[in-house]
């Protein structure tokens, strides 16, 4: 018994007095760790795993987590470190001080975590694929590298879609990534996508099913017109004809029929129009052939008379009283005029056609016109009926039958009838080009279709928009670009300037040097040229030809990049009409598209043709030459306008006047202002008085009451 009890009492002692025996086990295990005795520490860290879980999976982490040991295993490490996480976080604050002693706190358990995010990290970008950051963004979502994570494999998903390119592809990146921040390029491709392998053989049948189909899809409008071109691949009316019994109710169909009436009317005459009856009975748009018809056979002008302005004829008679305020002229059979502060139109006939009603009325546009009144703004048809109601603080011009609109200073998009088709959700926002329109949200511009999609993210400082083509012109923190309808980057932004497209090349320009690139963003001519301050605004192609610099001299290359004019000049103008103004020295002179000279640099300032005529200056005084470089008028006037309708307006000491492209004077140089009104018509101003004078002869139409006859 005394043995028995001496044996109890010893172990009694013992595990009263001893330390517990975990606590032993995790301070020697961390002892081990720190000499790298990584097989002890580990077994020790097993033994501790379920009376200290916190501290011992934190230990097992870190020796897992660590490249200098045979247990190196990443995803031990993270369940290890997870473990310890979810055990340190219920243990009680005395448990959290104890193992504290240890080095195991919130801190510790974080820093190891962000070790094996590191190191996963590592592994993820080492095989840069998909799959790899599919499995780090699934494995550990609380990382700093998981946004980045998610951006790359979105990326990399979307170029394996874009590999494929068929509407599948795109179909599956949507559902898997739907906030991707391709998203929106990829329902863009999508739907091209599902337009293209629908339509693959470009037959009408493809076509009218795909309509049936897709009703919905923003390439309606593009099978519509694709079913018209197909038709018509001559243009003939009978082709035109052909759609139109075919497609009764195509969106197109009013397309077709004007341009069977354009066909028979390149030429406005009463007698085009009456054959175009004649042929074709059924047009259904006769009250716009019988305005055709009163435009064709008239001809009028505004006159003055005691202050008022009415319209005149080619005879000088007034066909339409002298009453309103102002009268504009006349443009496709209306014109504007103005009575009591307020703005509508006329026809021919002095007919209202807008009620002048409106604080404003603008020009026509695709059929509608903005007006205004009492601050708001809706617009009216080509018959002055309101067709948008005046309830929009701005209503733009309608462009593929949507226009931008603003309601207080919100922009958004709304049909012929006012119907609000893409809401108002924008700071601004630009009229629609090729199915697509640039807008602008928190200070950022982007890309909407027809169907309000966004196509290109809010991501650009400026969007040009894709009024010229397939690409656009974007800047970004100073820096542009090029990208296309789909919002891909074409041309990466970060060049200092981008021109527009011309005879297919951009100028690109860089760090004083410049070059051109194609519409697939590829350097088709290298920077080797210089580029200074006019450079920007300077070196775009114009007719083929662009100006480069070289050595400080300037002179023309063509879209092959072939020099066709020597750098021998210190300046060069425009080529028009097959001559280009150029400088040598401080005289200016003539060459051709080929370089060849026409004239010799001789004139103190020359401008580029109009007409096939320029203008040059010599001691203050010009004349004209023309574009075979022959001197047509010597330097004799004090001033001279660019030709416009075979007429120069000329001045000299006594006044001003009107000669021809021969000098011939037509309306002496007596007056105070002659402008050209229209075709061969001259308005002339002296002393305040009004007349119009014939430019072939000088002999008058009208004058006012008051106007001296010289």
């Amino acid at each position: 018994m005394e043995r028995g009890r001496y044996g109890f009492l010893v172990v009694a002692v013992a595990v009263a007095v001893a330390p517990p025996v975990y606590a032993g086990k995790l301070e020697r295990g961390f002892e081990a760790l720190k000499v790298y005795d990584y097989f002890k520490a580990r077994e020790l860290f097993l033994a501790s795993t379920k009376n200290a879980p916190a501290a011992a999976w934190y230990g097992l982490s870190v020796i897992t987590g660590r490249h200098d040991n045979p247990f190196y295993q990443l995803d031990s490490s993270w369940a290890a470190i997870q473990r310890s996480h979810t055990a340190f976080s219920s243990l009680p604050e005395k448990g959290k001080l104890k193992i504290a002693e240890l080095g195991v706190d919130s801190a510790a358990v974080a820093e190891q975590e962000a070790h094996v995010h590191a190191l996963a990290w590592q592994l993820a970008e080492t095989a840069d694929d998909r799959s790899a950051y599919e499995r780090f963004v699934e494995r550990y979502p609380g990382s700093a590298q998981w946004p980045e994570a998610v951006q790359r494999r979105d990326r990399l998903a979307f170029q394996e879609a874009r590999t494929g390119n068929t509407a599948a592809a795109y179909r599956d990146f949507l559902a898997k990534y739907p906030q991707a921040d391709e998203v929106f390029e990829a329902r863009s491709r999508m739907e091209e996508a599902v337009f293209r392998e629908a339509t693959s053989h470009g037959t009408l049948e493809e076509y009218e099913v795909f309509i049936r189909r897709y009703p919905e899809s923003p390439y309606v409008h593009e099978a519509e017109d694709r079913q018209l071109a197909v038709m018509t691949p001559h243009g003939t009316p009978a082709e035109y004809a052909g759609f139109i019994q075919r497609y009764p109710a195509s969106p197109n169909v009013p397309q077709a029929w004007r341009s069977i009436y354009g066909i028979y009317t390149k030429e406005l005459t009463v007698a085009n129009i009456t054959r175009f009856l004649n042929d074709w009975p059924a047009y259904p748009y006769l009250n716009e052939v019988m305005e055709d018809l009163k435009v064709a056979s008239l001809t009028l002008v505004p006159f003055r008379a005691e202050g008022k302005w009415g319209y005149l004829d080619d005879s000088g008679e007034p066909r339409i009283a002298a009453k309103y305020d102002f009268a504009e002229p006349f443009d496709h059979g209306q014109a504007q005029v103005g009575l009591n502060g307020l703005v509508g139109t006329v026809n021919k006939l002095g007919n209202p056609v807008v009620p002048i009603k409106y604080t404003n009325v603008l020009d026509y546009h695709d059929g509608y016109a903005t007006v205004e009144a009492n601050d708001r703004e809706g617009a009216v048809d080509r018959s002055g009926n309101v067709a948008v109601p005046l309830e929009f603080a701005e209503v733009g011009e309608f462009e593929e039958d949507l226009a931008p609109a603003a309601k207080g200073e919100a922009y958004g998009y709304i049909d012929a009838r006012g119907a609000t088709v893409i809401p108002f959700l924008y700071e601004r926002a630009m009229g629609f080009r090729n199915g697509l329109a640039v807008v602008a949200k928190d200070g950022m511009s982007g890309v909407v279709d027809l169907k309000g999609s966004v196509v290109v993210p809010f991501k650009y400082d400026w969007v040009e928009g894709f009024s010229y083509g397939a690409l656009s012109r974007v800047r970004k923190d100073g820096k542009m670009g090029l990208i296309d309808r789909f919002g891909e980057v074409v041309l990466p932004v970060e060049h200092d300037h981008v021109g527009a497209f011309n005879s297919g090349l951009a100028l690109v320009v860089d760090q004083g040097k410049c070059g051109y690139v194609d519409g697939k963003g590829s350097f088709t001519i290298p920077q080797r040229y210089e580029a200074n301050g006019l450079t920007v605004n300077n070196g775009d192609f114009h007719h083929g030809l662009a100006r480069v610099l070289s050595a400080g001299k300037m002179g023309m290359i063509d879209t092959a990049g072939v020099r066709v004019v020597p750098s021998l000049y210190n300046d060069i103008g425009v080529m028009a009409n097959g001559a280009i103004p150029v400088r040598k020295k401080n005289k200016w002179g003539f060459v051709n598209g080929d370089g060849k000279v026409l004239i010799e640099p001789k004139y103190d300032q020359a401008w580029e043709m109009r007409e096939g005529f320029a203008r040059v200056q010599q001691d203050s005084l010009f004349g004209l030459v023309d574009s075979t470089g022959v001197e047509r008028v010597k330097p004799l006037y004090l001033g001279l306008t660019d030709v416009e309708q075979g007429v120069s307006i000329a001045t000299n000491a006594q006044g001003i006047g009107a000669i021809g492209t021969d000098g011939r004077i037509f309306v002496p140089m007596i007056y105070d202002e002659v402008k050209v009104s229209g075709p061969g018509l001259l308005l002339v101003s002296k002393a305040g008085h009004l007349a119009y004078a014939r430019s072939k002869d000088g002999s008058f139409l009208w004058k006012e009451e008051g106007f001296a006859t010289p």
